[in-house]
């Protein structure tokens, strides 16, 4: 392989997500919330009140993840959980007011990293940049549903055998 591993667009990524990462960790420890718990926050402050599964979804983690997450947030009482009115059975979870002041703390962090990170692009070449990242998110969306309709199809197969 003559390409040197700088090259490779996804190593570039992983080298400039790592950074980001560590930008918001050093913040989000001044406010004792996790990278995790402060996306919940700003989904909720972003689209309202949602169930815990919907919040789930939005996150793209999974179920036992979402629990510790949600009972972090009750205990510092950042979020609260109600039964829905459409089905009692459901929960729906929303901002408390201490959750609304922190999510907007940690928006003004998150904009103060942004700013560092696109430091000398053009207004043109950000909205470039963000279109870019989104097709290669579909790129990589598109593998993912690829590998897993072909392991359904797998599992089909073997069923049908049977």
């Amino acid at each position: 392989m003559d390409q040197k591993i700088e090259d490779f667009a996804g190593y570039q990524l992983s080298v400039v997500s790592h950074f980001i990462h560590n930008q918001h960790n050093r913040y989000l420890a001044d406010y004792g919330v996790t990278r995790a718990q402060a996306k919940a926050l700003y989904l909720l402050a972003k689209h309202g009140d949602l169930t815990q599964s919907d919040l789930q979804k939005r996150l793209y983690i999974q179920a036992s993840t979402m629990n510790g997450i949600v009972e972090s947030l009750l205990k510092n009482m950042l979020i609260k959980k109600d039964a829905s009115e459409a089905d009692r059975r459901t929960k729906v979870i929303s901002l408390t007011n201490k959750g609304k002041k922190l999510e907007k703390d940690l928006a003004n962090e998150i904009k103060r990293v942004e700013k560092q990170l696109l430091t000398g692009f053009s207004e043109e070449e950000k909205s470039m940049l963000i279109n870019w990242l989104k097709l290669m998110k579909q790129n990589l969306q598109a593998m993912t549903d690829d590998v897993s309709s072909q392991a359904v199809k797998k599992e089909g197969n073997t069923h049908e055998t049977k």
